[in-house]
Formats: C-alpha cells, structure tokens, sequence
C-alpha cells in the first residue's frame, strides 16, 4: 500500500514537472524571438495550456510577451489586463529594455480602455526613462506615440508638433517629418508642406516606393481638402498615379484630381478621372466612404451642368450596406450567444471534471486512510498477539523452573540448596501474581494444562489476597538471599527508589530481563532504561554486575 502511494505521489510531481519545463521552454523560446517574428512567438505562447496556473514570475513573462504581440499586430489589447501587474514587476527588474517597452504596453493597454490621460501620464513617464537610460531609439518611438495620441485623440496639434519636433532633434526620420506635416496641415500652419515634401523626399533617397505611394496620397489629399492648393495637389496625383500599379490606389488618386479639378471649375476633367475611379474601384471590394464619394461626386458635377442631381443611388447603396451590417451584427451576435454557450458548457465541463478529481483524490486518501489504519491495526494486534505468546511462554519457563526442584528430589533426591531457594522464591512469585485466576479466565485447552501444573504449587506461610505483596517478599530476599535486602536499603535505601529496589530484587533472585517484564507487567526497554537509572545513581560502569556492586563491603 505505502509502495503505491509512493509511487503515485512521485508520478504526479514528474507530471507535473515535465508540464512546468514545457511551458518553461515555450516561454523562453518566445522571448527569444518576440522582437524578430512576432508570428512565431504567438505560437510558442498558444501551446501553453493553463496559464493562470504558471509560476508568478512566468505568468509576468507570459502577460507581457502576449501584450507585445498584440501590440505589434495591431490587435484589440482590451484583455491584457495582466500587463498591469507585469509592468510593475519589469519595471522594478534589470532587464531595461522590457522596462522601457513595459511603459509603451501598459499606455496601449490603457488606451483601448479609453483611459486616455492615464495613458499620456504613462507615455510621460515613459519618455522620461528612455532619457534617463539614454535610449534613443524607444524615446523617438514614445514621443511619436504622444504626438499622434495628441492629433487622432486629443486633437490638440500644438502639442503635437512638439512632441514630433523633440523627436526629430533626436532622429531624423521620414515617419517623423510625414506625421509631423500631417499634424500641421490640421492645424493649418503653411509649414505642412515643406515637411511633406521633406519627408517625400527621404522615402525617395530609400527608394520605399510603397511608404512613397502612401506619403503622396495623403500628400495631395491634405493639399485638396486643408491647404486648397488644388493646382498642387493635381500635380501630386498624377506622379502618384504614374508610381503605382495598384487599381485601388489609382481609383483614390483619381478621387482626389475629381475634386480638384471640381474645385478649379474643370468639370470635364473632372468628369474624366471621375469616370476613371468608378471604372477601377468597380473591380474591388466595395466600400461605403468610396462609393458615397463618387456618387457625391456625380452629383455636383450633374448639379453645376443641368442645376439638378440625383442621390437615389446613394441612398439604395446605405440601405443596402445598412441591411448588410444588419444581418452581420446579427450573425456575430449569434456567433457571441454561441461562443458563450459553449464556452459555459466548457466551464461545466471543467467544473465537473474537477469535481470527479477531487472525489477520485478523496476516495483515494479515504483508501490510503483505511488501509494504512487496517495495516496498522493489524500489526499491533499481531504484536500483542506475539508479546501474548511470548509471556504465556515466559510464565510456563517460570512454572517449570518452580517444579523442577521438587520432580529433581523425588526422582534423584537431590538436597541442593541455591537450587531450592530459586524455585522457593518463583513459587511465591507466581502464587502471588494469580496465576491461577489468569488462566482460569480463558479455559483453553492450553491453559488447562497450565493449570493443573500450577494447582501443584502450594505455600501454607504467605498470603495470597494481591498480586506481589512486596512487604512479604522482601523478607523472604533476605532469609533466601543472605539478606540482601537489608542490605541494599541500608547503603542505596536512600538513593534508590521502591521499583529500583525490586528490580534489584529480582536480579538477585537471577530472574532473566524478559522474566522480569512478565512479573512486574513492565515492557523490556523499560526494564533495560531502569538499570541504566540505577547503575547511574550508584556511580557504576555500563556493563558492571549490579547485584555484585550492591553486595560489595
């Protein structure tokens, strides 16, 4: 039973132990090329099954790398609520670069949950740290972070501008000067343009055609629709439709030149690019804000022709796109009651599965319990049963030793002396323990015999009303054993304590250790610990003669 129990119990912490080094490597690999492919590193942190259960400084690991992915692909970060207590611990921890990226995390988290000023304070914070381990790289990307939290949340542009201007102090850098000239065309500083042409320029000097294409777009969309250089922007479309191949691209430019030329009073041109979107954007997917746009379009330009228009069209498109959103909100919405549906049954599931563990563990424990109890049982009955034994057959050695001298005289007449007095001296023993009453108590057939053996002793001087009236033995000691006794109460009387003194007694009389614990109803150890009690009190060696040490003048 014990070999079972052993065995499960270790069974369980390898289990356990293999599953903590998986998770343990999973994690490490992750880390490891969270930076280089965030793709990769959101598979090594799906394989990890239980996270809530990890060790607390591998669960702070796991919530920010899991927080970093997300951040990295764009995705919602509304339940990464782990980065909180990660942020606190990176944050207090040697590694600075997870420090500084803790800052970034936890001011994305907060702006999902719309907590914008707390997010700008841990931005602040942030910057303030990357300055202090002179980081320049994160500083640059903190302070750009501000600078657009300020123009797509706050709309605040003055604080803006300088946000990207103290970056770009640190590092030039086309993002920078486009996001920057972004921020002053919405405000509508005249400077907008020179840093959109400066950016245009460095994408150019990199040879980026696809960051090019992007810069123009917004490029002459900000001339068009902020800056109303209009002749500007129609110059920047047509580079930007002779850079791109991409349909979806040429249809926005075509947009854009659509309204200049809308603005410059050139409807036909203005009819022509018109007509040139609406072909391209005619192979896409279709999307609300483009399909509105040129039929807005269409409108004005029908309106400056023939004083009329005609927004039946528009109005067809928005109701079917509104049905469309419709019937999509109401299938994700059956996808929700489905998901929380199963994900309820999953929680059953579990909540079962864990209940039949914790009975199967309880029925086990309740078997160990049982078992161990039964066993023990059983091996204190067994060595009672042996102790039992063992005495019945200390007191028939006893017996026979009493009787032995009276068989001895009738068969060989034998007259010595030592001899009777040993067996006189057992009999009183055994007639005063009740003997007789003992075994007369369980009439087996065992103790029948001993019986009749005992019924053969017989004393006519002692008393026999109690068990080992020591008052009546210790004057046979004496007569018996040349007043052994007396003696020893006389020199130790004082030292010695009364059960010290019949053990010594005893050992007189040359009752063996296991004779003695039968006569006084003493375990053995106790027996041997009371002779090293005595040996102690009278200054003797371990192994010297008590008996003779007693007797010495």
């Amino acid at each position: 039973m014990k070999k079972l129990l052993y065995l499960f119990i270790i069974s369980s912490i390898l289990l356990c132990a293999c599953r903590h080094t998986d998770n343990t490597t999973s994690l490490r690999q992750a880390d490891a090329v969270i930076y280089g492919n965030s793709d990769s590193a959101m598979k090594l942190l799906s394989s990890i099954k239980n996270p809530e259960r990890l060790p607390f400084e591998e669960k702070m690991l796991y919530g920010w790398l899991r927080t970093f992915v997300h951040n990295v692909r764009g995705n919602s970060m509304t339940e990464d609520s782990l980065i909180l207590p990660a942020f606190d611990y990176f944050v207090a921890g040697p590694d600075t670069v997870k420090m500084l990226n803790s800052f970034v995390l936890k001011s994305k988290y907060l702006y999902w949950q719309k907590r914008h000023e707390e997010a700008m304070s841990v931005l602040d914070s942030g910057i303030a740290a990357a300055t202090a381990c002179r980081d320049t790289y994160l500083m640059v990307s903190m302070l750009a972070e501000k600078a657009n939290r300020h123009v797509y949340v706050d709309k605040d542009y003055k604080k803006a501008i300088e946000a990207h201007f103290r970056a770009i102090a640190i590092r030039e850098d086309e993002g920078l000067y486009y996001s920057l000239g972004i921020a002053m065309g919405l405000q509508g500083n005249d400077s907008a343009s020179y840093y959109m042409d400066r950016s245009i320029a460095l994408v150019e000097q990199k040879k980026d055609t696809a960051r090019l294409v992007h810069y123009l777009r917004n490029y002459a969309q900000m001339l068009s629709y902020i800056g109303n250089d209009y002749e500007k922007a129609a110059v920047v479309s047509k580079r930007l439709r002779s850079l791109t191949p991409d349909g979806g691209q040429i249809a926005m430019t075509d947009l854009v030149l659509t309204e200049c030329f809308l603005k410059m009073g050139e409807l036909d041109s203005a009819q022509y690019y018109l007509d040139q979107g609406r072909s391209l954007l005619a192979c896409q997917e279709k999307f609300l804000t483009t399909e509105n746009m040129i039929n807005y379009y269409q409108g004005l330009i029908d309106y400056t022709r023939h004083r009329t228009f005609d927004f039946l069209k528009v109005m067809r498109y928005n109701d079917s796109v509104h049905n469309a959103l419709y019937a999509l909100q109401s299938t994700i919405r059956r996808k929700d009651e489905s998901k929380e549906s199963l994900s309820n049954a999953n929680l059953m599931l579990t909540v079962e599965r864990q209940e039949a563990q914790l009975t199967l563990l309880g029925c086990l424990l309740l078997l160990v319990v049982v078992g161990g109890g039964a066993f023990f049982y059983i091996r204190r009955r067994r060595h009672r049963l042996i102790e039992a034994e063992e005495r019945i057959e200390t007191l028939n050695r006893l017996l026979v030793d009493a009787t032995k001298g009276d068989d001895e005289q009738r068969v060989a007449g034998s007259t010595d002396k030592e001899v009777e007095d040993g067996q006189f001296f057992r009999k009183i023993l055994l007639q005063q323990l009740g003997i007789i009453r003992l075994v007369a108590t369980q009439p087996t057939s065992q103790n029948q015999e001993l019986l009749r053996r005992i019924s053969g002793i017989t004393n006519r001087e002692l008393p026999v009303e109690s068990l080992l009236v020591w008052e009546d033995l210790y004057p046979v000691i004496d007569r018996i054993y040349n007043g052994f006794y007396t003696q020893m109460n006389q020199r130790f009387g004082s030292v010695l304590i009364d059960k010290e003194q019949q053990l010594c007694c005893l050992l007189c009389a040359e009752f063996s250790t296991k004779e003695i614990s039968v006569v006084t109803q003493q375990s053995i150890p106790t027996i041997y610990q009371r002779k090293t009690n005595i040996r102690k009190k009278l200054g003797m060696g371990e192994k010297e003669d008590i008996v003779g040490f007693i007797l010495e003048k």
